[in-house]
């Protein structure tokens, strides 16, 4: 087995797949971002934003006939010099001390309660109040309306001012922000942010994902992709995913098929009897693989025995659905019982027998290391023409290294996206330095988008099938794997393994 890598190449269905497999684990990142960004910039606005209110009122000029020195021939007209003179000096007579005494002795108080401004427009005296409030930009224009005449006939000469429109009090700022749209628009960003950062870890997820990654990692013959497996939601009836199920998927079972044709050519040219089946970890379907392959040797008449050498917990009788007492390897090997005829167990409408027991052993190294192993394992292949050996996953525990000097091969099963590449050949590389023969591998659960493979299926005319591929193995806290079996190890379903 080379353990070069092959260089990866982009492909979009990969990634694809990669990104919805990433995104529901990840999914509170983006929604992290989304809360967070939007937040801060609701806060943001609502610290920031201080609302202006504006009002105005026009006057009219009139400034006094400077004909006749009679004060009471004096009289008024509209005067566009006068309008801008006064409008010029404004800010300097406001600011003056006339001004502010005026301010302070008409209403008590020593600036105005809003910014005000003038401005003149041909005869015309425009004030213009700004304030925080309404009430205050009314009240300002009034003070600076009613003072500024007051100081600028004492400083520039007499003038009149006529209301021509009067302020009104303002109802809406001129500054008008919209919070809830800025909010969101950032929102978005976040959401964006986030989703780009889940983008960056489907990137970087290095998984298996059709043949050709297999074949460039383990540099072993694929045997076959078994496809994903979806039981009909609505239906109540056994979803034990065995060739014996009348419920299974046509398309699996000539996936099964497919790979068991392989394998016939990989024995005979090996002329191999006893075939382990392992993976890296938990949840990758190697029990599955291996009743369903044995089933499939069965069917052609071969006499065949499926060994449950996971001595930590049994589970092909709950596979196959046994409920009565049987014994297996833990109790044949420590007994002195040679009968191996009566501990096998026969498969309901098929010629397939299984060894498996009820008992589990505490310490297995010491069952793997006894000579009695070598025992059995030698009778067993007298018994039968295939002996199909499932071992626990070879990437958490030594049991598969230890059972391999008994068998002729190996069949190495890694499922779709699930496990990453290092851990896959880092659990390979290890059972390669026990020399052990690789026959071939089994890409399992796959689906179309991105397995490439060279044959079609299909699920049946009008199915809704919804799965679980589960495994229930207690090497991790709370029954769980401890490195690389995430949530997928924990789903659930009729099986283990």
């Amino acid at each position: 087995m080379d353990n070069k890598k092959a260089p990866s190449q982009f492909n979009l269905s990969v990634f694809w797949h990669n990104y919805m497999r990433v995104l529901p684990r990840l999914i509170l990142l983006p929604i992290l971002l989304c809360v967070l960004v939007g937040g801060f910039r609701y806060v943001r606005l609502s610290r920031s934003y201080a609302p202006v209110y504006e009002t105005f009122a026009v006057y009219r000029v009139s400034a006094t006939r400077t004909g006749s020195i009679d004060l009471s021939s004096y009289g008024y007209y509209l005067d566009s010099n006068a309008a801008n003179k006064l409008a010029a000096t404004y800010p300097y007579v406001m600011s003056s001390d006339q001004g502010k005494a005026l301010l302070q002795e008409k209403y008590q108080v020593s600036r105005l309660p809003a910014t005000v401004s003038c401005r003149s427009e041909a005869t015309m005296l425009i004030f213009t109040a700004r304030a925080s409030s309404p009430q205050r930009a009314y009240d300002g224009l009034h003070m600076a309306a009613e003072v500024f005449p007051l100081a600028a006939n004492k400083i520039q000469g007499a003038f009149t001012l006529e209301v021509f429109d009067e302020a009104q009090l303002p109802t809406e700022p001129i500054n008008p922000t919209n919070f809830l749209h800025s909010t969101m628009l950032w929102a978005l960003a976040g959401l964006g942010a986030g989703l780009l950062l889940v983008g960056v870890f489907a990137w970087f997820r290095k998984t298996v994902h059709n043949s050709e990654d297999l074949r460039a990692l383990l540099n072993v013959p694929c045997l076959g992709l078994l496809p994903q497996v979806r039981f009909k939601a609505r239906t109540k009836a056994n979803r034990a995913v065995l060739l014996t199920n009348p419920h299974l998927d046509e398309g699996y079972i000539e996936a099964i098929r497919a790979v068991r044709f392989q394998l016939h050519k990989e024995l005979e040219s090996r002329k191999a009897k006893v075939i382990m089946i392992t993976s890296t970890i938990p949840g990758e379907g190697k029990s599955t693989l291996s009743a369903n392959l044995a089933l499939s040797l069965a069917e052609q008449g071969s006499r065949v025995i499926l060994v449950d050498c996971d001595l930590r917990k049994q589970t092909l009788k709950d596979l196959f659905a046994i409920q009565t007492p049987t014994r297996g390897l833990v109790e044949m090997i420590a007994s002195q019982d040679n009968d191996l005829e009566s501990a096998l167990t026969q498969v309901e409408g098929s010629s397939l027998r299984i060894l498996s027991g009820d008992k589990v052993a505490e310490q297995p190294q010491n069952f793997l290391s006894s000579p009695r192993l070598q025992s059995v394992m030698n009778a067993l292949r007298k018994y039968a023409d295939f002996v199909i050996v499932d071992t626990p996953p070879s990437g958490l525990l030594s049991d598969a290294a230890s059972l391999s000097q008994w068998v002729d091969g190996v069949i190495y099963v890694v499922r779709q996206d699930y496990v990453p590449r290092a851990a896959v050949l880092d659990s390979a590389a290890m059972l390669n330095g026990m020399e052990i023969r690789f026959i071939g591998c089994v890409l399992n659960q796959t689906s179309r988008l991105t397995s490439n493979t060279g044959y079609g299926y299909s699920n049946r005319k009008g199915s809704g099938y919804g799965y679980g591929y589960g495994y229930g193995y207690g090497y991790g806290k709370d029954g769980r794997s401890s490195k690389y079996a995430g949530k997928d190890a924990e789903e659930s379903g009729n099986y283990r393994k």
